[in-house]
């Protein structure tokens, strides 16, 4: 699945299930409650899996609330990081 069809997938379920009235402070404060998961769970891959994807839509959750285009932003990151190879 492309980035942006996920974030639009989680923008409609999200409005379904009221779940965009979320802010973004919210949303940062799960993803703290999902990486603080992985700590404790760093032996087991199925929750591992599991939490990574709950990240996920976290992420894409706050990307849509700030309209960010994930897609230049990837790009733009691998133009900053191809700069550290040398």
């Amino acid at each position: 699945m492309r980035i942006e069809e996920l974030k639009r997938r989680i923008k409609e379920f999200d409005k379904k299930v009221s779940w965009d009235k979320t802010d973004i402070k919210q949303l940062i404060e799960f993803m703290q409650e999902e990486l603080n998961n992985l700590k404790s769970n760093s032996q087991d891959t199925k929750r591992i899996n599991h939490l990574l994807t709950d990240l996920l839509i976290l992420i894409m959750q706050a990307g849509y609330k700030n309209n960010t285009n994930f897609n230049s932003e990837i790009e733009q990151w691998f133009r900053e990081a191809q700069k550290s190879i040398k």
